[in-house]
């Protein structure tokens, strides 16, 4: 039978074990359980994606990104910007952003389904901006995940529907299919540009002047006079 001081000895042992319990509990419940590739979830159907520009479109580009990938936001901050301005705006254009995660950056799978979740609020491109501008703060920071979901509320998404659609995984289906369509097509890095199709080479510099080249090759602007005679003609 233990004595005195032992019986005191394994008391306090026992309320430190409760208590620790306790934290591991408390922290547990704060986090989001880590997601991967194989976190099982129901594949999304339809288009992969998410699309800016006209659907009537003669020309889709299609990139593959990853929310962790230097050059993906290195493409957004100084590339994006000019793809709204002076490609969207002439109707001949269509972007497709999909969802590819690379092995290795595990703070990537928690900002592309915050970005899905924005997703369903009409947000992604909003939030999608802020987790590029921002890129160097969340990936390196301990707290990412509180991080991200203040870009989430700076994005302009409901605090309520979109800390739900975390807690719940709603949208990491459309973001698994992304995924599994880029392994599909054998990719291995990021980012990956197709336009109409065809994979523009990994080594290319892929700029809007390069890009505005290709539509044109494709979908010629046209002639100043003939869009106004057109117009003239609608009339």
């Amino acid at each position: 039978m233990a004595s005195g001081p032992m019986k005191r000895f394994y008391g306090a042992l026992a309320l430190v074990a409760v208590a620790g319990g306790l934290l591991i509990m408390r922290s547990a419940g704060n986090r989001t359980p880590p997601l991967t590739t194989d976190t099982v979830a129901p594949l999304a159907t339809g288009p992969r994606g998410v699309v800016l520009g006209s659907d009537s479109a003669k020309v889709e580009i299609m990139e593959f990104s990853d929310f962790e990938c230097p050059w993906c936001g290195r493409f957004a901050v100084l590339q994006m910007p000019d793809v709204r301005q002076r490609l969207l705006p002439t109707g001949r254009v269509r972007w497709r952003f999909v969802n590819f995660m690379i092995q290795g950056h595990t703070k990537s799978p928690y900002a592309h389904l915050a970005a899905a979740c924005a997703n369903e609020q009409g947000k992604f491109w909003e939030m999608a901006d802020l987790l590029y501008q921002n890129q160097e703060d969340w990936v390196g920071s301990n707290s990412f995940q509180s991080m991200i979901d203040g870009y989430a509320e700076r994005a302009g998404a409901d605090k309520a529907r979109y800390r739900s659609c975390i807690g719940e995984r709603r949208a990491w289906g459309q973001v698994l299919a992304d995924k599994r369509f880029g392994d599909s097509l054998g990719l291995d890095g990021t980012p990956t540009f197709f336009v109409n199709g065809r994979m523009l080479p990994a080594t290319l510099n892929v700029t809007v002047d390069y890009l505005l080249r290709m539509v044109d090759s494709i979908a010629p602007a046209r002639p100043a006079a003939q869009a106004r005679g057109a117009g003239r003609a609608a009339r």
